[in-house]
């Protein structure tokens, strides 16, 4: 996505400890994890390799022939796709949710706020909002996920925009994404294998030979 070489994710999680990175996952309902990658990926044909973890497939991208690497797995419903470095992240199609598909972008953007959540389905976008900028969600479902988040005290009311959080109430950056991801994990029925993600072994594909369109 440009703005770090470091790993980012959509949905994700804060891994633990002060030095801890933020994870930029992409998950998807109705694809395979492999067939999630095919749909991300910038190239063809698309191999699954050894399992690594993400310091190993971070060191797989060289910025010259792979820009970005990706760890694949299943949690209940959900495949998933954990990238390193060069992500399509924000920019990447809505035909990737094509065929019944749902698909699930969480950006924490940590180095270059907002925050945004998207998500698509059946080859559109459904859903986009940022996070501690206001509240403007776009997309064919717009207020999909408003009631929730308004209850979570995430937004303020719809029919009273005014009440907002007074300033020794406003919540952080921190805990506005947490609510928010408990949110989207409740909403969506998504529960992801933090432990292995953040520090197991996954099997890793090569999702882009080029660099993202957002560079």
């Amino acid at each position: 996505m440009g703005r770090s070489t470091g790993s980012r994710c959509a949905p994700p999680w804060r891994g633990a400890g002060p030095s801890a990175t933020d994870l930029y996952i992409t998950c998807a309902r109705g694809l395979s994890p492999q067939q999630l990658a095919e749909r991300m990926a910038d190239h063809e044909p698309v191999e699954v390799g050894p399992a690594l973890t993400i310091q190993e497939a971070h060191r797989m991208v060289d910025l010259t022939q792979v820009y970005c690497v990706g760890r694949i797995g299943q949690g209940g419903d959900w495949s998933f796709i954990v990238e390193c470095v060069g992500s399509e992240g924000w920019s990447l199609d809505p035909a990737v949710s094509r065929d019944g598909a749902e698909v699930l972008l969480f950006d924490p953007r940590p180095d270059d706020p907002p925050s945004f959540l998207t998500y698509l389905a059946d080859g559109e976008l459904q859903l986009h909002f940022e996070l501690g900028f206001g509240y403007d969600p776009v997309g064919a479902r717009p207020d999909l996920l408003r009631p929730a988040l308004e209850a979570a005290g995430v937004i303020p009311p719809e029919d009273d925009i005014d009440d907002l959080l007074g300033d020794d109430e406003e919540l952080s950056t921190v805990e506005e994404k947490r609510r928010v991801l408990k949110v989207v994990g409740e909403h969506f029925g998504l529960s992801l294998p933090r432990q292995v993600i953040e520090s197991g072994q996954l099997p890793a594909v090569v999702t882009r030979t080029s660099p993202p369109s957002s560079w």
